[in-house]
């Protein structure tokens, strides 16, 4: 019993860790700026960027994914320009996005994501947004 609490003590906080309760899934925004970093990590990657006077932060997926993807840690560097087409945050205040679909000036693209786009949604949208 005491190696089933500890199994589910462990597992809990990996399975919580991977929602996107925090991010409209239900439609797509994109998202123009400058790198200003790029942190190539686990269990998630970030970029951070510039865009319109506003200093937004990406999620993107980890380090063993991205690789799959055809990224590598110097993929992106501060100061490169790119789109990144997701899931902003559901508050507005928020200047957070999952990102999906990372685009480059001259029309290269690198998937940041499994699906490389956002999902269709589950649920009819709320018409008071």
């Amino acid at each position: 019993m005491k190696r089933f609490a500890l199994l589910t003590a462990c597992v809990a906080p990996l399975l919580a860790h991977h929602s996107t309760a925090a991010f409209d899934m239900t439609r797509a925004h994109t998202v123009t700026g400058a790198v200003t970093r790029f942190l190539w990590a686990n269990p998630h990657s970030y970029v951070e960027l510039d865009a319109n006077g506003e200093h937004w932060r990406l999620e993107i997926e980890a380090v063993n994914l991205l690789r799959r993807y055809g990224w590598t840690k110097d993929s992106l560097k501060a100061g490169d320009k790119i789109s990144c087409i997701g899931a902003r945050a559901k508050d507005p205040a928020v200047f957070a996005q999952k990102c999906f679909t990372v685009e480059f000036p001259d029309g290269r693209k690198l998937v940041a994501t499994p699906a490389g786009e956002p999902p269709e949604p589950s649920a009819p949208r709320r018409s008071d947004r």
